[in-house]
């Protein structure tokens, strides 16, 4: 698939802003005290009727066929408002697109229609856990172990989850119809940030499925390539938090005074803007290189370095504008401080920022011999 045309970019950009605007603005907040308050489901509900759920899919499964660009733009300015929602928009899309590459069509038929599905977003694509393991029986397979950190686990209907072929050092991927009687979720996690896209660990004790269930039988060596795709959008995800903590900073720095005279005409505090306004902007021109490189199936390693920069310019920015409200930028009522606990958590997504970085090296070191 190519590049958005910039009518259907401009139509789903406008869509996005307005329902930021309308669900999320006002309430962001309050939904980021799960598992203490309720999860965001009504959000969620609404996402779904304007399509922000079925972005990706094809319009045979019900979606609207849409890009890798398109789906950046969206999750830029859900971020903006509530990292979360668009945390979970990107979770979801991932599941969604492993059902979709690898799943027969009866079960996309099933489950592509599902509340939400499950995704371990938090794990390295080059390092895949092995806490579950899958034994062959009869016509299908016995799992069984524990994952750690599963990615919407507390509110999905069913997940794509690894694990080890028995016998042999693959790790495959599943679906599991997580109301499968065997199965069984720890108490949600309190997590740093992007709490309303909650995790939980997943503990299998020798559930049955059929092999229809298995979707990839060697997504080691498949799924790095697979996560490629995904990485520009995950880089939106923390450049629109950075952009809404610029805005939540110019917001307040235009109306507050301090020593006669309005902060925003303090140089530090417009020096503190300008930091987060630079990364905001090229974080945002980025991350749509690193988009329409994907659509056009191109520039690999745009993709691989573009979510490292991305993600961890995104949290000094947040950081900046944090200190522009001072004291205010630490407490709950403006929004900050949970932007700079989701922009931390968002570094995470695809394996901790370490290991990123490690395996980035390693690959230009394989392509430069």
């Amino acid at each position: 698939m190519g590049s958005a045309d910039q009518a259907s970019l401009a139509a789903f950009r406008e869509t996005a802003q307005r329902f930021a605007q309308k669900e999320l603005k006002t309430r962001a907040i309050d939904f980021d005290r799960y598992p203490y308050a309720e999860f965001n489901a009504g959000a969620v509900q609404a996402a779904r009727e304007v399509g922000l759920l079925q972005v990706l899919l094809p319009e045979a499964r019900g979606g609207t066929g849409q890009g890798i660009e398109v789906f950046s733009e969206i999750l830029f300015f859900l971020a903006q408002a509530d990292a979360s929602i668009a945390a979970i928009l990107l979770i979801n899309a991932l599941a969604q697109s492993a059902l979709l590459k690898w799943g027969k069509p009866s079960l996309q038929e099933k489950y592509l229609s599902a509340k939400l599905l499950a995704f371990p977003v938090y794990d390295s694509p080059a390092n895949l856990p092995r806490g579950v393991e899958a034994e062959k029986k009869g016509g299908g397979y016995v799992l069984k172990g524990k994952l750690e950190y599963l990615a919407l686990a507390p509110v999905a209907e069913a997940a794509v989850i690894p694990a080890v072929l028995k016998g042999t050092e693959k790790v495959a991927f599943f679906l599991v119809d997580l109301t499968t009687p065997g199965i069984s979720l720890s108490a949600p996690i309190l997590s740093l940030g992007l709490r309303g896209a909650p995790v939980a660990d997943l503990e299998i004790g020798g559930s049955e499925v059929s092999a229809d269930y298995l979707l990839c039988p060697d997504a080691g060596s498949e799924y790095p390539g697979f996560t490629m795709r995904f990485r520009p959008a995950a880089a939106a995800l923390a450049v629109g938090v950075a952009a809404g903590s610029y805005e939540t900073a110019k917001a307040y720095a235009q109306e507050r005074y301090q020593a006669g005279k309005i902060i925003i005409e303090h140089e530090l505090i417009r020096l503190l803007l300008s930091n987060v306004a630079v990364i905001a902007e090229s974080g945002r021109a980025l991350f749509g290189a690193m988009a329409r490189a994907v659509d056009e199936g191109r520039e690999e390693l745009l993709a691989e370095t573009g979510l490292i920069l991305s993600t961890e310019l995104a949290s000094r920015a947040v950081s900046d504008g944090v200190q522009v409200l001072g004291g205010y930028g630490y407490i709950e009522d403006y929004g900050q401080e949970k932007r700079m606990r989701d922009a931390k958590q968002i570094e995470s997504f695809f394996g901790p920022a370490p290991v990123k970085r490690l395996e980035l090296l390693e690959g230009i070191l394989r392509r430069e011999k």
